[in-house]
This record gives structure tokens, sequence and C-alpha cells, in this order.
């Protein structure tokens, strides 16, 4: 009972942050380069930058980092480091999974590795404001 109330407070809490224009997408943004990464780790309060690669272990968690996505008020930003190799040498990304966590456009924290959902999820909880 009380996860279900959890659930809808949750619904209605991001239902209010989007209608007044905080919070963040619902689903990932595609990191298309440099420019594109400088904007959106700029462009929202905090942002998880997942790292992956084709065929990879990255790949298997894309349905986890979407469903971060949708129910955190991070923003989350996908970058394929295969197409976007020169992206992830600046960013010291050697292997995937790998994922960075922005708060004020500022990298706090780089997690290397398979990663459950619940961890990603407290992970951006603890650099969310509510």
């Amino acid at each position: 009972m009380d996860e279900d109330l959890d659930a809808v407070r949750e619904r209605k809490k991001r239902a209010l942050a989007q209608e007044k224009g905080l919070g963040a997408p619902a689903s990932p943004v595609y990191v298309d380069g440099s420019q594109n990464f400088d904007r959106t780790v700029t462009a929202h309060e905090v942002v998880l930058v997942h790292y992956y690669a084709d065929g990879g272990a990255g790949q298997r968690l894309h349905p986890v980092v979407e469903s971060v996505a949708r129910e955190t008020f991070a923003a989350v930003a996908k970058v394929n480091v295969v197409h976007h190799q020169k992206l992830a040498l600046e960013r010291g990304v050697e292997a995937t999974p790998a994922f960075e966590v922005y708060a004020d456009g500022e990298c706090q924290e780089r997690v290397r590795g398979h990663v459950e959902k619940d961890e990603l999820v407290e992970l951006v909880g603890e650099h969310t404001s509510f």
C-alpha cells in the first residue's frame, strides 16, 4: 500500500515539476558531439550521462537508463563511444558502461561498470534538489 502511495506521489511531483518548467525530459537525450554534450550538461540541474558502445554491456542497460529518465528529476544523456570517440577520450572514458553525474554543469561523480537501477536512482537523487 505504501509503495502505491509513494508511486502516486512521485508521478504527481513529476507532473507538477514539468508543468512549472522544472525537472528534465522523461526520455534520454542522445548526445551528438562535444557542443551538444556541453549544452546538455549545463541545461539541466542534474544530468546522468551514460556512455555505451553498440552491442556492449552498456547497450543492455538502455531499458534501465530509460526508466531512470522517467522516474527521476535528472536529465539522462546517452553517448555512443563508438560514434563519438573523441568526446569519450576527452571525458576519460576508456570502457563501457560508464556513468557520470553532473550537477549545475560540473561532473560530481563517475561510476564504471554494470550498475543496477536502484544505484543509479540513488546516485542522481543525491544531487537532485527535490
